[in-house]
């Protein structure tokens, strides 16, 4: 899965070839909201799961605290 996902990656860099600054910029923020999507989804189903705030939290290389703050109300 994350090999497929740094595919994706390479060709969305690939793709900016050619584009201007604003527009390659416009593709990484829309990345970035579709990856915080992506994060708040896995985060939700690993909790259904029954994974612990501290598991999550070093899956994604944070502090327990942090995840739970952006999380926990969910």
């Amino acid at each position: 899965m994350v090999d497929g996902r740094r595919w994706a990656m390479k060709t969305l860099i690939g793709s900016m070839d050619g584009k201007g600054p604003a527009e390659a910029l416009y593709a990484v923020a829309e990345l970035h909201k579709d990856l915080a999507r992506t994060e708040t989804e896995a985060v939700l189903r690993a909790r259904q799961a029954g994974l612990s705030w501290e598991a999550i939290a070093v899956c994604l290389g944070v502090s327990k605290q942090a995840v739970h703050k952006k999380y926990g109300k969910r």
